[in-house]
């Protein structure tokens, strides 16, 4: 008997979406801050709301059967005049099939945006499945100095 692959499709939230879902997405959203070495001294899962609903970063979920399963928020900045964004969360079942499926268009999405380049701080571990997962190219360490 063969099992069926589930239906995965991502959406763009909107504030509104973001605020409709939150109670669904804040425990994706805790998960993945608390489990980032350096996320889980800077950012909360109630950061990533307050940042959704400001505009400050942007929120894709993935649904596996209309159910929120993963999530992933991405910041934007600037350095000179060039535009970057980082990955501040990441997390939830079935990445590498989202990733799969949708990685390619929100890289296109970004690059249509005009992001020159896209950054995560995550520890050695996750950096090689970034890099070898996801495409990221470049890695470099990141001190830090709280005071």
């Amino acid at each position: 008997m063969a099992i069926a692959k589930p239906n995965l499709t991502i959406e763009m939230l909107s504030a509104e979406r973001v605020t409709e879902l939150w109670p669904e997405l804040e425990p994706l959203f805790d998960r993945a801050t608390k489990g980032n070495q350096i996320s889980k001294e800077e950012l909360e899962a109630n950061d990533i709301f307050v940042l959704a609903q400001t505009g400050m970063c942007v929120v894709f979920v993935g649904f596996e059967d209309e159910v929120p399963a993963c999530v992933l928020a991405i910041q934007f900045y600037m350095v000179g005049v060039k535009k970057g964004a980082d990955v501040i969360a990441l997390a939830g079942k079935n990445l590498l099939a989202f990733k799969a499926a949708y990685w390619e268009s929100i890289i296109n999405w970004l690059k249509a945006n005009e992001i020159q380049f896209l950054d995560a701080y995550v520890t050695d571990r996750w950096a090689k499945i970034y890099r070898n997962k996801f495409g990221f190219n470049k890695s470099c360490s990141y001190v830090r100095m709280n005071i």
